[in-house]
C-alpha cells in the first residue's frame, strides 16, 4: 500500500520515520486532485497519514505493518495567481532512507560520528523559500510503501 506524507506536517512535528519502522496508522483518503497534479496518471495513491484528519468528517482505516521503502517527492515550481504551485505532472521520486529531508541534520559531536546513534538529531529551518528559486525542486512530501 502506497501511503502519502505531507512535508509540512512531517516538518511542523519532526516526525521521523525511517525504511523498517513499524508503524500503526490512522489513514484517510489521499487528495486525489493533489496527487495528479503532482504525477499526472503515473503514480495513484489512495490513502494519507494527516495529522489534522480527524478534525473532519471523513472515512478513514487503520494502516499497520513495515515502512518497507521511502521515496521523497520533489517538484520544480511555477509562480501563478495561486502562488507557487508545482509544475503539473513533473513530480520525481527518490529513494530515501527516512524523512529528516528538509528539517533535521545530524548532531554535531566531537568523537568520532560512528559512536553516534543513528538517530540523534537536531533540528535545523523548515523551509528554503521557492521565491529565492523558483526553478529549483521543492520538497513537497514523501510516499511511504507500507507492507
Amino acid at each position: 500500500m502506497l501511503v502519502w506524507l505531507t512535508d509540512w506536517q512531517i516538518a511542523e512535528d519532526h516526525r521521523l520515520l525511517a525504511v523498517g519502522d513499524i508503524v500503526d496508522w490512522t489513514l484517510f483518503p489521499a487528495d486525489r486532485d493533489w496527487v495528479r497534479r503532482l504525477f499526472g496518471d503515473r503514480l495513484v495513491i489512495e490513502w494519507q497519514v494527516d495529522d489534522y484528519g480527524d478534525a473532519m468528517s471523513q472515512p478513514s482505516r487503520t494502516g499497520s505493518g513495515e515502512i518497507t521503502e521511502l521515496q521523497s517527492v520533489r517538484c520544480r515550481q511555477l509562480q501563478t495567481g495561486e502562488g507557487f504551485v508545482p509544475v503539473t505532472g513533473e513530480a520525481t521520486l527518490q529513494s530515501v532512507t527516512d524523512t529528516s529531508g528538509s528539517w533535521a541534520r545530524p548532531a554535531p559531536h566531537e568523537n568520532n560520528a560512528a559512536d553516534l546513534p543513528s538517530r540523534l538529531f537536531t533540528y535545523a529551518a523548515s523551509y528554503i523559500s521557492a521565491r529565492h528559486d523558483p526553478e529549483a525542486e521543492s520538497l513537497y512530501g514523501f510516499v511511504a510503501t507500507l507492507t
